[in-house]
C-alpha cells in the first residue's frame, strides 16, 4: 500500500481546521457554493429538458445535499460552527416547508 507525505506532515483534517482558522468564511463559502451548484445545475438542466422547473424540489435537494455537508464538517471540531450547522439545518426546515406547501405544475 503506497501512502502519500504531505510535504507539512499534516493530515487533511488537520489542514481543513488550519485553513478554517485562518479563513473563517471557508467552510461556509464551500456551503453556500455546494447549495447554489446544486439548486443552479438541477434547475436549469431540467428546465431545458422539460420546460419547466420544480423550484421548491430543487430547494429541498439542495439543502439536502449543504446539510450532509455539513455534517459531515461537524465530524471533526474546529471545521465548522455550531451556528452555522443551526443556520443550515434551519434552511433545509424552510425549504422543506416550501416544498410541501407549494402545489405542483400538474395539479
Amino acid at each position: 500500500m503506497v501512502t502519500f507525505e504531505y510535504p507539512t506532515g499534516a493530515t487533511p483534517d488537520e489542514m481543513l481546521i488550519g485553513v478554517s482558522g485562518a479563513v473563517p468564511v471557508f467552510p461556509i463559502m464551500i456551503l453556500i457554493f455546494s447549495w447554489f451548484f446544486i439548486f443552479l445545475t438541477g434547475s436549469l438542466k431540467q428546465n431545458s429538458r422539460a420546460g419547466y422547473s420544480d423550484m421548491p424540489f430543487w430547494a429541498i435537494l439542495a439543502s439536502s445535499g449543504t446539510l450532509l455537508v455539513a455534517l459531515a464538517m461537524t465530524i471533526v471540531q474546529g471545521i465548522i460552527a455550531a451556528p452555522v450547522l443551526l443556520i443550515v439545518v434551519a434552511v433545509t426546515i424552510l425549504s422543506a416547508v416550501w416544498f410541501f406547501m407549494s402545489r405542483g405544475r400538474f395539479e
